[in-house]
């Protein structure tokens, strides 16, 4: 049985002192987890607006919160009633960022001071007035979002303040885990350019168009199709489900064609393929395509439009969205509830290392959202050990290589001990067994119902180690509907795609966001659960749902239009810029810096469109570490992007060959 929902951070004050969107809304993740959260704010109409939240922006910054004044004096008295300070050094409210920094030597041993700003503390950042659109085109959003023949498009949501806002929350939580007196110097566009993992390795190879609409680099059919009344996601990943959407299509003749046998021809006849199944959808409703294609197994989706998510039946009875006073949500994605049953911890961690130092997190995962998880939890200190099939998951073996393993996983496994074990076996579960009952954590990225076959459900793991925190990561939740759940599919579902461009064809984020970001969250949930177990002694349920996380970012713009982030994108010689203010009569000679400065004399604020390799050059993301090399199989080097949480984090310099750590199964020895 499962209890009520937890709340580890019973008891925690923390203050908000920013308006900055990132910052109210880690401070309602916060509040959410239990803490009571303060914020400054002396504008009078803004005390009007917050009597009855009207938007969901107005929930985020008002929501169980409790609005407080700046004393005149005795300011440092002041600041030490708070565990948690949110705020902005160097940033706009230049006031405040002077008090912070004369508080600084008087931080108390067990407080934490979380900074957010545009590149970090002492790097230039943006005008308060610059849209979020400008963030996205320095941090590499827009070097992989768009039309394969179009212009780089942006979000047309605040999307950099809502995922700054979820990996401060996570830096924020290891702290208090380990009553660790901290300082966090978190960068947005760290945070944003963090997502390029699945790109990074590519970027050695030569300059490539990342730009692909809603389409995979690999994969076809892989997009979005056309219906009678609106679009749809399919995505077929293997020959199996190409097979099975020709025979429901009615076209068995083309398996017999060359040009279709196998995935890597159906990419190269794109054009060709896309027309065939094209037009097949084009000849019903979008639900019927659905409902068709989920009959089959393929993984596909309505690409929704952003107002047309709240009334979506699978997201309602999922309980992604939730409803208030007429207002519709998204349900927090941190969803952490404490087993009935517990027992001593009987190793207390010791934290004069990094955060999580002691604590052994047992990983069943592959591709991108579980992984991602583990890796931020071994960036924090934790023992991350990855339990893999024979010959290891398929994200080994994608291209490019270094060392025999590809430069993917190395970007989502690194820092992690490997076991190779073939799980069919009996007696290899029991040796599983054993591990897991030495663990904190148990982790995994399987549809509801996987682990359960293989004899890892939750109940079973409970009996072994009833102290355990258990992570689940799926699409919709444990709860929710058993929908197959691919990145895309998500995006379209929960109306991200629909924030691009002209809103003519869906667009989706280039790089695998709805995985990233549910890792994110995975992170910061699995902390707060072992902040909880602490305070309680009881195991933790942790159930994060891809969708949940997507819906946090895209619930801005389900009614409130006002959020939309505006941008102007204009051709350069060399490539593109992006200002806050449409101009036209500019002249077309010039390169991105020329047109910038161009732009700037007209009192108008513009940066240029960087492209991968542009991105991962600024001097902000250089000296402060953001990229480095580690060493694989056979001395080959790698490049692996260190994880932007704004403080002290372990940095592997080597990956373990698969199945390194198979010792560790000889539990009785």
């Amino acid at each position: 049985m499962m209890n009520t929902k937890s709340k580890p951070l019973k008891g925690i004050h923390v203050l908000e002192l920013s308006n900055r969107l990132s910052i109210s809304a880690c401070g309602f993740l916060l509040s959410e987890l239990g803490a009571h959260v303060s914020f400054i704010n002396d504008q009078d109409h803004f005390i009007k607006d917050i009597q009855k939240p009207l938007t969901v922006e107005q929930r985020i910054r008002s929501h169980s919160k409790t609005m407080v004044h700046l004393p005149e004096s005795h300011l440092n008295e002041f600041f030490t009633q708070f565990r948690v300070i949110l705020t902005s050094i160097d940033g706009h409210d230049q006031v405040i960022s002077s008090l912070i920094k004369q508080y600084l030597p008087h931080q108390l041993n067990d407080q934490v001071i979380c900074s957010i700003t545009d590149q970090g503390v002492g790097w230039p950042h943006l005008s308060e007035q610059a849209s979020d659109s400008l963030r996205q085109a320095l941090s590499g959003l827009m070097a992989v979002s768009g039309l394969p023949s179009g212009k780089p498009e942006f979000a047309k949501t605040p999307i950099s303040e809502m995922c700054g806002s979820v990996m401060a929350t996570l830096s924020i939580l290891a702290s208090v885990f380990a009553n660790k007196k901290e300082f966090i110097d978190l960068s947005l566009l760290e945070v944003m350019a963090d997502q390029l993992r699945t790109h990074i390795s590519l970027v050695p190879k030569g300059t490539q168009n990342f730009r692909l609409g809603c389409g995979h680099p690999l994969c076809s059919p892989w997009d979005v199709y056309q219906a009678k009344d609106g679009w749809v996601i399919i995505c077929a990943s293997s020959d199996a489900h190409w097979h099975s959407l020709v025979k429901l299509m009615n076209v068995e003749h083309v398996l017999h064609d060359e040009r279709f046998t196998n995935v890597t021809l159906r990419r190269t006849n794109k054009a060709i393929v896309d027309e065939i199944v094209t037009s097949w959808t084009s000849q019903s409703s979008v639900q019927e395509v659905v409902e068709m294609l989920r009959s089959i197994g393929m993984p596909c989706g309505p690409a929704t439009s952003s107002q047309d998510v709240p009334k979506d039946i699978d997201l309602l009875e999922a309980g992604t969205v939730q409803v208030e006073n007429n207002l519709s949500f998204a349900r927090t994605p941190i969803q952490i509830s404490a087993w009935d049953q517990g027992r001593p911890i009987n190793n207390p961690v010791n934290h004069q290392h990094l955060p999580l130092h002691g604590i052994r997190v047992i990983e069943f995962t592959a591709y991108a959202a579980g992984p991602m998880t583990g890796y931020l939890l071994a960036s924090l200190g934790a023992e991350v050990i990855k339990i893999e099939p024979p010959n290891g998951e398929e994200g080994r073996k994608f291209k490019p290589q270094f060392g025999g393993v590809s430069g993917y996983f190395i970007n989502y496994n690194a820092g992690k001990k490997s076991i190779e074990i073939n799980l069919q076996d009996p007696e290899n579960k029991k040796k599983i067994e054993q591990l897991i009952d030495t663990a904190d954590v148990v982790l995994h990225n399987m549809r509801p119902g996987a682990m359960d076959k293989l004899g890892f459900g939750i109940d079973d793991l409970m009996k072994i180690n009833p102290s355990l925190v258990y992570c689940s990561i799926s699409g919709y939740g444990l709860h929710g509907p058993k929908l197959p759940a691919l990145d895309t599919v998500i995006q379209g579902h929960l109306g991200l795609t629909d924030l691009f461009g002209n809103g003519q064809e869906p667009i989706r984020v280039g790089y695998s966001i709805a995985d990233q970001l549910s890792g994110h969250f995975a992170s910061a949930a699995i902390v707060a659960a072992l902040i909880d177990r602490k305070n309680i002694g009881k195991g933790q349920i942790v159930d994060i749902a891809m969708s949940d996380a997507i819906a946090w970012i895209t619930q801005l713009n389900w009614q409130d239009s006002s959020m939309n982030s505006s941008g102007f994108q204009l051709q350069a010689t060399d490539g593109w810029v992006i200002s806050n203010v449409s101009y036209d009569n500019y002249p077309i000679e010039l390169s991105r810096c020329e047109l910038v400065q161009f732009l700037k004399a007209q009192d108008i604020e513009a940066v240029p469109i960087l492209e991968i390799d542009e991105v991962i050059q600024q001097e902000s993301l250089v000296q402060r570490g953001f990229l480095y090399q580690i060493q694989t199989q056979n001395n080959d080097m790698a490049d692996l992007i260190s994880p932007p949480l704004g403080i002290e984090v372990y940095e592997p310099k080597i990956l373990f060959p698969l199945g390194t750590h198979n010792y560790l199964l000889n539990i009785s020895s």
